[in-house]
């Protein structure tokens, strides 16, 4: 447990997903002190994040995170997939999704948009593509993933005609969606993993039509110390979140642009979470914004 007053400062930013401003801090102290414990701070950082060094390295290690996940053959993974072809995991999954207040915002905007093409940007196993198709028969969905292990499940849950699942990279949709259009996207839990926010941004917005509306979703996670944290660690080996989102930074980033809201989603607080964190904010951003 650090109990160094800058790396307690370090450890509330990695628990609050600012990877960046953590080693910022701890490359100034570095360079100030010579001190070499902020420096294997520093270097075990980079590398929890050396998966966003190329876009090759981020397709390959978030395969290889989902498919020791998800992949493997086990018993439970076995059961798994004997409900998926009964297809009862499908309508629990439909049945569970639709009552998130995540879900209940999206399917707000496409009932006031009425879109006839929808792109989920990031999809996951699919539980919010397989949700919106299930309640938007008219709706035609494509739904883009980067790991193969998630598309693979998601496909094998699909029971829609209006839904499709692509594997790929975001920023890469022309090489497997060339010539679509969509009149509505949304991105959930993602673009705090991305390697590039603006790169993704503008790769959605570039495939709207105009006046297509983008909505994504983004932790809210602010809060507190009242005691000594424990480093922060991911056994893995890679960062999940790489960034942190604020109300502050979002406007700053997005507000000026047409169509621009936020609102905020208060969630149920992590219990594994350490005890000396006490939450100010907790939960998610949900945010529009329209392609002019």
């Amino acid at each position: 447990m650090p109990q160094d007053a800058l790396l307690q400062e370090v450890q509330l930013l990695l628990y609050r997903d600012d990877l960046s401003a953590a080693l910022a801090l701890l490359d100034e102290a570095y360079e100030k002190t010579a001190d070499p414990a902020y420096k294997e701070h520093a270097d075990r950082i980079r590398g929890w994040t050396r998966h966003l060094a190329s876009r090759d390295a981020y397709r390959d290690a978030y395969e290889r995170y989902y498919r020791d996940l998800k992949g493997r053959f086990t018993l439970k993974h076995l059961e798994r997939d004997l409900r998926v072809l009964l297809g009862f995991k499908t309508r629990k999954v439909v049945r569970r999704t639709a009552k998130d207040p995540e879900f209940q915002l999206l399917e707000r905007e496409v009932n006031a948009a009425k879109p006839a093409r929808v792109l989920d940007a990031g999809s996951g196993e699919g539980r919010v593509a397989l949700t919106l198709a299930a309640r938007h028969a008219d709706v035609r969905i494509d739904a883009v993933d980067v790991s193969a292990t998630n598309v693979r499940l998601a496909s094998a849950m699909n029971r829609y005609a209006n839904l499709r699942f692509h594997c790929g990279l975001i920023e890469e949709i022309d090489r497997y969606l060339p010539q679509e259009r969509f009149d509505f996207a949304y991105s959930f839990a993602v673009l705090e993993h991305v390697r590039d926010v603006d790169e993704v941004v503008s790769t959605v917005m570039r495939r709207l039509r105009p006046g297509g509306r983008f909505c994504f979703v983004v932790p809210m996670n602010e809060f507190v110390v009242n005691g000594d944290l424990p480093a922060c660690r991911h056994e893995d080996g890679v960062a999940g979140h790489v960034r942190v989102f604020t109300e502050a930074g979002l406007r700053e980033r997005f507000g000026a642009l047409p169509g621009f809201t936020l609102e905020k989603l208060h969630g149920d607080w992590p219990k594994d979470y350490p005890p000396a964190l006490t939450p100010v904010e907790f939960g998610s951003f949900f945010v529009t914004i329209t392609n002019a």
